[in-house]
């Protein structure tokens, strides 16, 4: 009984194995697979711009609405400014001019200049100088190795901070503050980054003007300007060698192309572009005269005479036969002529006046670093002049003429008052 017990459940169980075992198979065969969790996107690069870019404004300059040199933004309350880099940044060269512009003895004297350009190296830009003093002009072999040895130079690396459109956006305040001593040396030291203050922020077509102050190492309170413009390529302008005959501005460099020592110096004299518009004349005018603009600062008195004197120049170029060479015209705040013209935009070349007290002018001008060609140019005068003249004229002049004059010839003077040197220099 036993026995027939347990053959029965023997064949339950395998009857029960046969049943369910394929059910299962079936099941599992038609379980869905599982999916595969999404693969994570990729890390952008940068921050999005317009969250770079918050609380930031843009700084517009021009009246025309053209598009500026270099994209800038600041941030008023804590002195921070970010730039974006021109289209094609690459292949561009640019000029900057340094001047410490308050805080010092010699404040407002450009204290330097240089020529650069941007490299990018993945995530960071360098700002190189390239090598333009040492050239060769000889043969193939001579250009070779002045090539291999003499090479750009890096002057400074800054990481990139996102992208406008293909373009890097850099961080202006660290870069012009925060490595000022790369562009002024050692004579300018800043003590606490924390404390700069955006003193300027212009962005013009072919230039941009920007000024920090910063507190110095004794805690002098000292200004910081740059000015960085692009240099052109080909402007179709012929450098004209200097004549060592005529002292005068010049823009050189070294040819070891050259055998003779004298040979190896090669100066180019620094002149505007200026050509005839009609060649076949004796005297023509020109393709494009140059251009200056009398500041709105200067006194209503004084305009006629600076005009005057600009124009005078008209004769010298006459003499090599083109006429008007030079164009001359009035910024005027009460009839608005001329006004929406920056004298900061390298665009226009002006005559600038400071009421300062002081007996200076200075006519900084913007050359072509390897041509010498006048892109652009501003005279600035000042009232200390007119001052000085007067006192020569009035005061030191006639003590001068009477020094050494003794009682007899004052005397005679008295009947010969035509001679008397205190009449002749009298005002008229």
């Amino acid at each position: 009984m036993n026995n027939l017990k347990s053959q029965i459940l023997t064949a339950l169980l395998f009857l029960t194995i046969a049943i369910i075992g394929p059910l299962s198979i079936v099941t599992g065969a038609e379980k869905p697979a599982v999916a595969k969790p999404a693969a994570a996107k990729p890390k952008p690069d940068y921050p999005p711009l317009d969250q770079v870019l918050k609380d930031y404004k843009k700084v517009v300059s021009t009246a025309d609405g053209e598009k500026s040199l270099y994209d800038i933004w600041t941030r008023e309350k804590d002195g921070q400014m970010l730039a974006a880099l021109p289209s094609g940044y690459a292949s561009k060269r640019f000029f900057i001019a340094l001047t410490v512009a308050s805080g010092e003895d010699f404040a407002g004297l450009q204290a330097g200049d240089m020529y650069v350009y941007w490299k990018r190296y993945d995530k960071r830009l360098a700002l190189i100088e390239p090598n333009i003093q040492i050239k060769s002009t000889g043969d193939q072999e001579s250009k070779s190795s002045v090539k291999r040895l003499f090479t750009d130079r890096v002057i400074l690396d800054v990481p990139i901070v996102t992208m406008s459109g293909g373009s890097p956006v850099i961080d202006m305040d660290a870069l012009l503050v925060g490595q000022a001593g790369k562009f002024f040396g050692p004579r300018v030291r800043v003590s606490n980054t924390r404390l700069i203050k955006i003193k300027k922020a212009k962005a013009f077509p072919k230039n941009v003007e920007l000024a920090f102050e910063i507190p110095t190492e004794n805690g002098r309170l000292q200004t910081l300007h740059y000015s960085i413009s692009e240099i052109p390529g080909k402007t179709g302008y012929k450098p004209r060698k200097a004549d060592e005959r005529i002292g005068y501005f010049t823009t050189g460099y070294r040819d070891y192309g050259q055998f003779k020592d004298p040979d190896t110096m090669v100066r180019y004299i620094n002149r505007w572009n200026l050509e005839k518009a009609d060649s076949s004349l004796n005297v023509s005018p020109p393709k494009n005269p140059i251009v200056f603009y009398i500041e709105h600062t200067t006194p209503v008195r004084y305009r006629r005479w600076v005009r005057e004197g600009l124009l005078y120049w008209n004769i010298a170029f006459e003499k090599v036969g083109i006429s008007n060479a030079i164009e001359v015209y009035y910024q005027d705040k009460g009839s608005n002529a001329h006004m929406e013209k920056d004298p900061e935009d390298v665009r226009y070349n002006f005559i600038r006046w400071l009421s300062n007290n002081r007996g200076t002018s200075i006519g900084p001008s913007r050359v072509h670093p390897e041509t010498g060609q006048i892109l652009d140019a501003d005279v600035i005068l000042t009232d200390g002049w007119i001052r000085h003249f007067w006192t020569t004229y009035q005061e030191i002049m006639p003590e001068i003429a009477m020094e050494g004059i003794g009682p007899e010839t004052l005397a005679w003077l008295q009947n010969h008052p035509n001679w008397d040197p205190r009449i002749r220099l009298a005002p008229p």
